[in-house]
């Protein structure tokens, strides 16, 4: 992994090439953009040429707009089982080759760079399906294979695009992210370059970007997913709650609004969470309160100099609206409809029939909670069954906020905003109650030496492991910690797994061989224990309560399972 600004990167990925090429490695670079291959294309092509100066090439032009002489790199982009190279084997798409002679009618002849084997490739075929092969995109690498491969990712690719980069390179595979801004002054407000993402940030975005298609069936039970429906409905509820607000507060009394801003705080119209702070002092005009007085009571009761968006920091201060009338809102941390916006003869019904929209979809997601009797991946990590209210409250805010189905946490990432923020804290105060052994036992260390511990995803998973492989084959639990820690700071990003990583390597075999018992592993056979044993005894042999929480991996270890197990 590499990180920088892409115009270093875009130098690195082709000195890397080059000093491959000159070692008589076969390489290959990987960009994102047609104009990016275009221009390392012809970067290494330039440098071919550099080594031979006295000898000016006969060039045919070629499909992507470039030249090619004798001794370049090119590749083919579409099959022609009408070009024959044996008897079973044809011209393909993304195979890769050597020109050894030019034409001077624009064929050329070719030599495969895997094989060895020739063929004389027509003008017209030259024309639209061959391009220079130095460099070329994710998407026409796929089938193509190197010794090294180089690729620059702007992190917005899908998972799949990353594996076909990673996996180019027979005897290396090198990733390049861009993780600096391109000092262009227009992008400086952007939230992208204010606060850019780490390297770590961006690949978990590739990891969990699928493009995979979907089938219409799939497609379809999403959609009737009312689980999957309601964050979308909640956004549709807040924006048009906004807009309403800001409708009924009328031009003049927004531009005031927007001018009186810069005057209570220097720049605040240039602050980040701005447009969220703004909307939320409509929502305010909406229930009779005069925004511009509003904000500057909330700039006047402490400094702001010292923080490091005012804008948010004054959003929090604000009595917001969704505690100002708890209770109110179709959720219990959403602000409710203003009677001025109530009796709106335009808004009035549109925003009572979005309220009542996410209440249906909160009704069904409850229903659904209530009658499944099997427990949520968050809820497997030791401690007691939650009670069915708080599971439902759960369900319902993992549901709201879009949190991902693969998180451990059981409320997912602290949320920033006032009212969604107190709402999880009690949630987590709840949960709290109904405490894991595990965190119970190791949460004060763990509080010592991880940075955000209460951030991290793997945590509770972590301290599971712990409490089960390493508390349990002691008389105590070290007290500075595990031991993993000796061998120096942890890394910024997800330490609780890297400490974990470091302590998986000093156990013994027979420990160590447990681990796998959080992942949830299943066979074929699962699927029939409700017939052997019927509904509740099969539900209280796969929950962890019901059992050790070694069953489903020991299951899986057992003669009997290994010819079907599957994870």
């Amino acid at each position: 992994m590499h990180v920088g600004d892409l115009a270093t990167m875009t130098d690195e990925v082709f000195t890397a090439w080059r000093n491959d090429h000159a070692a008589g490695a076969d390489a290959i670079m990987l960009a994102p953009t047609r104009d990016l291959v275009a221009e390392l294309n012809q970067r290494a092509r330039q440098h071919r040429l550099q080594l031979t100066p006295d000898t000016p090439p006969e060039a045919v032009q070629l499909a992507d707009g470039n030249l090619a002489s004798v001794d370049d790199i090119v590749i083919t982009r579409s099959n022609d089982r009408t070009l024959r190279v044996t008897a079973t084997d044809w011209v393909k798409n993304g195979d890769r080759w050597h020109v050894t002679a030019v034409g001077a009618d624009g064929s050329v002849t070719v030599q495969h760079a895997r094989n060895g084997r020739i063929i004389d490739l027509p003008a017209a075929y030259v024309a639209t399906s061959v391009e220079l092969g130095y460099a070329c995109t994710i998407h026409t690498a796929q089938g193509v294979t190197a010794d090294a491969s180089y690729t620059l990712l702007t992190g917005s690719e899908p998972r799949q695009l990353a594996y076909t980069a990673a996996t180019r390179g027979r005897l290396g595979n090198h990733l390049y992210l861009e993780v600096v801004g391109d000092g262009d002054e227009h992008n400086v407000v952007r939230p992208d370059h204010t606060h850019p993402r780490t390297a770590t940030d961006l690949l978990e975005s590739i990891l969990a970007r699928d493009a995979s298609s979907a089938s219409a069936t799939t497609m379809r039970r999403q959609a009737d997913d009312p689980a999957y429906q309601l964050a979308d409905e909640v956004n549709r509820y807040l924006d048009s709650l906004y807009v309403a607000a800001e409708h009924r507060l009328g031009p003049a009394q927004v531009a005031r609004l927007d001018a009186a801003a810069d005057r209570v705080v220097p720049d605040l119209t240039h602050a980040d969470a701005w447009p969220t702070l703004r909307a939320h002092l409509m929502l305010l005009s909406a229930q009779g309160l005069d925004p511009v007085h509003e904000l500057h009571e909330a700039a006047t009761i402490r400094e702001v100099d010292t923080a490091g968006d005012v804008a948010s920091v004054l959003d929090w201060r604000l009595d917001d609206s969704g505690l100002r009338s708890a209770g109110t809102g179709p959720l219990p941390w959403l602000p409710g409809i203003p009677e001025a916006l109530v009796d709106d003869q335009q808004w009035g019904p549109y925003l009572a029939a979005r309220a009542a929209r996410v209440r249906d979809l909160r009704d069904q997601i409850a229903e659904q909670v209530t009658a499944t009797a099997e427990l949520p991946s968050w809820a497997r990590q030791g401690q007691g069954r939650p009670s069915p209210e708080l599971l439902v409250d759960v369900a319902l805010w993992r549901a709201a906020m879009s949190v991902d189905p693969a998180d451990r946490r059981p409320t997912g990432p602290t949320q920033l905003a006032k009212a969604p923020n107190r709402w999880q804290a009690g949630l987590n105060t709840r949960l709290a109650g109904n405490r894991t052994p595990a965190l119970a036992e190791w949460a004060d260390v763990l509080d010592r030496v991880l940075v955000h511990p209460r951030r991290d995803p793997f945590y509770p998973l972590l301290a599971e492991r712990l409490l089960r492989d390493l508390s349990r084959s002691r008389s105590r639990r070290p007290r500075d910690g595990p031991t993993g820690l000796a061998e120096g700071a942890l890394p910024d990003d997800h330490n609780a797994a890297a400490l974990w990583w470091r302590i998986a390597g000093r156990l013994a075999p027979a420990v160590a061989s447990q681990v796998a018992g959080d992942h949830h592993l299943t066979t074929a056979w699962a699927e029939r224990l409700p017939e052997l044993l019927g509904p509740d005894q099969a539900a209280a042999v796969r929950s962890p309560a019901g059992g050790p929480p070694s069953w489903p991996s020991s299951t899986t270890r057992s003669p009997a399972a290994r010819p079907s197990t599957r994870s």
